[in-house]
């Protein structure tokens, strides 16, 4: 501590806060100190109840945000547990990706889905939401499949316009998902908020997962019927 021509505030207040019984020690420097009364609360005892009633006020906030987030994930994990059994049943690929598409639109809130296969993957059939690119990726695209990490956001104009050729205009807000190394699915929602950064990808990365089985399923099939 600084000697008593240079006492500061902190000085103080960095020495009472390795003293957290002086009070109780010296009981009768209460009396002399003055404490704020427009907070409703008169004596040191109260102030530190308010102030433990926020602070659980706002821990029970976020657990509550918490659990709805949670709650949240756990319907999500139904309903792709769902979807999963009812498409992957299908024994055509072009049926596979249709009902896929179809149900990702109905069930999740989804505005446009596309899945973009590399050139050289074995074709799925004509599925008007699958887009094989001949020539190489651009570099965002290419890099974001080296990463096989799942982004969220707003894209610029060019970018929706080759995600999604005929719908970019309804486009607000992406989710791309890499599968593995076949391509990318690209989800697309009218509202801004509906994929955002700080998302969970759990949900997302179980659909890859799924969509990349049933691709590798078609090559292998492809390559039985060749040998």
């Amino acid at each position: 501590m600084s000697n008593r021509n240079t006492l500061t505030e902190q000085d103080v207040v960095r020495w009472l806060q390795h003293q957290p019984d002086f009070f109780v020690r010296h009981p009768k420097l209460l009396d002399l100190m003055t404490l704020p009364h427009n907070t409703g609360a008169h004596s040191l005892i109260e102030i530190q109840v308010a102030r433990l009633r926020k602070e659980n006020s706002e821990l029970k906030s976020r657990l509550k945000t918490f659990a709805g987030i949670a709650g949240e994930n756990e319907r999500l994990m139904h309903r792709l547990h769902q979807l999963t059994l009812d498409v992957m049943s299908s024994r055509c690929a072009e049926d596979f990706f249709a009902q896929l598409f179809a149900r990702l639109q109905r069930d999740f809130d989804v505005t446009a889905v596309r899945l973009h296969l590399l050139s050289g993957s074995d074709d799925p059939g004509k599925v008007s939401e699958i887009s094989v690119h001949p020539s190489a990726l651009p570099d965002w695209m290419g890099n974001l499949l080296e990463r096989q990490k799942i982004e969220f956001g707003r894209l610029t104009r060019a970018k929706l316009e080759l995600l999604f050729p005929e719908r970019h205009k309804d486009i607000s807000s992406v989710a791309l998902v890499p599968v593995g190394q076949h391509g990318l699915l690209a989800l697309g929602s009218d509202s801004t908020d509906r994929f955002q950064p700080h998302m969970g990808t759990l949900f997302l990365e179980l659909l890859g997962k799924s969509v990349e089985f049933r691709l590798a399923q078609l090559k292998d099939n492809s390559a039985r019927k060749h040998a």
